[in-house]
């Protein structure tokens, strides 16, 4: 049977610690704050250089680098049940299918911003490509991120020709006014089920169509840039890249050319949204495209520095903790979620929209800090993390042992 992947982990555990610096605006602030600077707190300089330093280097980048990792962990179970003469695709179909259950219901009673449904979906249909070579899953993840593009182009373009009502209502995701923002902060500060109820509220008018246009072209890209993601993963691994197999010089090559290929388009991506003073048609016909082309060659970047890091005989404490929060990245990613409602919800701490961008990185550091600390304690005494435990029963429909053999032998002595 193929063993773990220690080098996974670790990869898996950088993206995990790196997504709350992407996410933690979207608990925090009205979702407009995520993409555009001007949209709520903006005054003074630090709001604009945190804005920009979490762009450059965060945003995209780990959900990216996390995305890259389902995809090879797509492959990587279809090995292990091929190497165990078992189904491969009853397996991957249960699993993904719990998943979705799961990611649902995380959007619509947790975080509206859940990305657990689209691996699941986007998962379900990539599963038929995973016996091509390499070369030919990131030939096919390079054409979805040029779909994502396209898309994204093009809903700069369904933008321009929008009626006045409904450009109104698509301004809420990207410039909200006073009126739209005081809702937003009071839906989120208030009760349970009215955040529910305002999240899932159904308009009918002509205006409401159009703007639902423009979102189902948003959300489109949003998928294609997945898809590519998962599927440059799966090839990644293919080649020996994840697995660990790929040379130094290799890995050298990964971080030392598309890191900077992938923070300068990004960075010209700023230079042009700032110039176009953050204008909504304007970001969508170009100035998404450099950060969903940067955040991909950062995000393979990052794969090469990270691997550097992992070959390397230093920070082996350090390196071991991160490994321990990889190990558990299921449990991690909802813990987040949990973590931010509870701090920022009005049936929690109720600090929504009460925090500054530099605020909110202090909570951020926090949480690493301690999902360092927990995850690390947990795995000293169990196998794996709690809702990886959950999942794996959901999919296989038996229990996993989760204690670890010492822990049982302790429990043994104490009975």
């Amino acid at each position: 049977m193929p063993a773990r992947i220690s080098q996974l982990d670790l990869l898996r555990g950088i993206a995990i610690l790196g997504i709350p610096f992407m996410n933690m605006v979207s608990f925090s602030m009205p979702m407009a704050a995520y993409l555009n600077p001007k949209a709520y707190l903006a005054d003074g300089p630090l709001n604009d250089l945190i804005f920009i330093f979490l762009h450059i280097f965060a945003d995209q980048k780990f959900m990216g680098l996390f995305a890259m990792l389902f995809g090879a962990g797509i492959v990587l179970l279809a090995e292990k049940r091929l190497h165990q003469q078992k189904s491969a695709a009853k397996i991957h179909y249960s699993r993904n299918f719990w998943l979705l259950v799961i990611g649902l219901l995380h959007a619509i009673y947790i975080w509206e911003g859940d990305i657990l449904t689209v691996y699941a979906l986007v998962a379900m249909v990539l599963y038929i490509f995973r016996g091509l070579r390499g070369s030919w899953l990131i030939t096919l993840g390079t054409l979805s991120l040029m779909g994502a593009v396209l898309v994204s182009n093009y809903t700069g373009v369904v933008l321009s020709g929008l009626s006045g009502e409904a450009k109104y209502i698509v301004s809420d995701i990207f410039a909200p006014d006073t009126a739209q923002i005081q809702r937003e902060v009071a839906a989120y500060t208030g009760g349970f089920w009215e955040l529910v109820n305002h999240r899932f509220a159904a308009e009918d008018s002509d205006a409401d169509m159009e703007a639902n246009i423009v979102m189902l072209f948003f959300s489109l890209s949003f998928i294609l840039k997945i898809a590519a993601m998962i599927l440059i993963g799966m090839g990644l691994y293919k080649v020996g890249i994840l697995r660990g197999e790929a040379s130094f010089k290799t890995y050298k090559k990964m971080a030392v050319v598309a890191t900077p290929i992938g923070l300068i388009l990004t960075a010209l991506g700023l230079v042009w949204n700032y110039s176009n003073d953050w204008n909504i048609n304007h970001y969508f016909l170009y100035g998404d495209a450099f950060n969903l082309v940067g955040a991909t060659f950062t995000s393979i970047g990052y794969v090469g520095l990270a691997c550097l890091w992992y070959q390397s005989n230093t920070h082996l404490w350090i390196k071991n903790k991160i490994q321990q929060v990889g190990r558990m990245a299921f449990t991690n990613y909802l813990a987040q979620s949990l973590i931010g409602v509870f701090i920022f919800y009005g049936f929690g701490m109720g600090l929504y929209g009460a925090l500054t961008r530099v605020e909110v990185v202090g909570v951020c550091i926090g949480l690493v800090l301690f999902q360092l600390a927990y995850s690390d304690l947990w795995l000293k005494v169990f196998r794996m993390g709690p809702l990886e435990w959950f999942w794996r029963a959901l999919t296989y429909l038996k229990l996993p042992p989760i204690l670890r053999a010492k822990s049982l032998q302790t429990a043994g002595r104490g009975a």
